[in-house]
């Protein structure tokens, strides 16, 4: 288990090292925050346990994988851990730029601690930390949103899933059996292996979505080592000495297909594989691409649900991975920021075939809005029209609503997010 920043850390970490420089010293309170190292293990073992009761195997794999290059933020009294933070470092891909980010995990308080403001001040030191790393963007898959609403954390992405319920077997429509029976599957056992789904999947993304979780040969070695702790795998499928596409999933009291893909003349026989491979489990499927997958069968419905929450860090440098367009224009922003100062501001904002230009002007706005509302409309997820019908972007009072709708629908906005990782 590997502690700190060392040469052994994986490289896509080594660009964040500037992050973590800092250790709080201890208040009047005997309350320290400071990030956690190797005597920690022990004690985040425990913590973890009681608040969120993971197997043991799971817990096996998540200490052994994500704890060789993340960070943990962890609040101490008089030497007693009381609550943690932990970092997990992705490299996202936005509109092909690759973006340093940390997933938010294991936000736990030992229950004997809670509501006295530990969280507040370690997601605080963790805005800090992370605007001093220049990172623009954050993100948490919330267990409940009120928690993170208050510090501007805003929903991002909504999940398409399909739900199977528990009935009798049944089948999608028009499928030939014997088409069916041609598939194979075999786990993923090779680091080539692993890297071709890589190149797969990150080309097939890059197709559909503009931004999503980029991979690499250990995403899939530890995707595989996550399920297998869940009792489930990482399943090449093949038919006719083609691979054909893949399966992640997970399956313990319910089946939990965690990623599925394939290419598209095959698609109704491998969702109708899947319903044969899992006949008796109730469950839920997520296809790569987001679009249904099974929903033909008579026990499958599919939906979106709302998973990811996002937060600005540093507003300039997200607009920076915005998509460019050939248009020129300029708009004055005024962001409020109740928590990252840097960020409360008026930005003039001059968009042209070449790029963005973000600087702090002193003159008048044209929009105002909060930074949770600024990061939904340039995310896709709410459009300008509908923010302003929620009076969440508020207008300078000579442009009318029509004239303001114009310019902002001009803007360009992100298409398409994809973030399906647990941890």
């Amino acid at each position: 288990m590997i502690w700190g920043w060392k040469d052994s850390v994986s490289p896509k970490c080594l660009t964040i090292q500037s992050i973590w420089k800092r250790n709080m010293k201890s208040d009047k309170s005997n309350l320290t925050v400071r990030y956690a190292d190797g005597r920690d293990t022990d004690a985040l073992y425990k913590l973890w346990k009681e608040c969120f009761h993971d197997t043991d195997a799971f817990m096996a794999y998540y200490f052994d994988y994500y704890l060789r290059d993340n960070r943990i933020l962890i609040l101490e009294q008089k030497n007693q851990l009381k609550s943690m933070i932990h970092l997990n470092p992705y490299t996202l891909s936005v509109c092909g730029k690759k973006v340093n980010s940390l997933y938010v995990v294991g936000v736990a308080t030992d229950a004997d601690f809670r509501h006295r403001g530990a969280m507040t001040r370690l997601l605080q030191r963790t805005f800090s930390d992370c605007y001093a790393g220049r990172i623009p963007l954050i993100y948490l898959m919330p267990a409940n949103e009120a928690i993170y609403t208050p510090f501007q954390f805003a929903y991002i992405y909504s999940q398409y899933v399909e739900k199977k319920t528990h009935t009798p077997f049944s089948s999608i429509h028009n499928v030939d059996a014997a088409i069916v029976r041609d598939i194979s599957a075999h786990p993923v056992s090779s680091e080539a292996e692993r890297q071709r789904l890589a190149d797969w999947s990150n080309s097939l993304l890059s197709r559909h979505y503009d931004v999503f979780t980029r991979r690499d040969a250990y995403y899939f070695e530890r995707l595989q080592m996550e399920n297998q702790a869940d009792g489930g795998d990482l399943l090449l499928l093949s038919a006719n000495g083609n691979q054909i596409g893949y399966v992640s999933y997970a399956c313990e009291e319910i089946m939990e297909i965690r990623e599925i893909y394939c290419e598209p003349e095959w698609q109704s026989a491998v969702g109708q594989w899947v319903l044969q491979a899992f006949r008796d489990k109730e469950g839920e499927l997520l296809p790569l691409v987001q679009a249904p997958f099974i929903a033909d069968a008579a026990d499958v419905r599919g939906m979106k649900r709302p998973i990811i929450m996002g937060r600005i860090i540093d507003a300039a440098e997200w607009i920076k991975c915005m998509p460019i367009r050939n248009i020129s224009l300029d708009i004055a922003i005024s962001i409020i920021d109740r928590w990252i100062p840097e960020n409360e501001s008026t930005w003039y904002w001059q968009i042209s075939p070449e790029g963005n230009s973000f600087e702090r002007t002193e003159g008048p706005w044209d929009i105002c809005l909060d930074i949770d509302t600024f990061l939904q409309w340039l995310s896709g997820y709410i459009p300008a029209d509908e923010l302003i019908r929620q009076h969440r972007i508020l207008l300078r009072t000579d442009w009318q609503e029509n004239d303001a709708m114009y310019t902002l629908e001009q803007i360009p906005v992100l298409h398409g997010l994809m973030i399906n990782e647990i941890v």
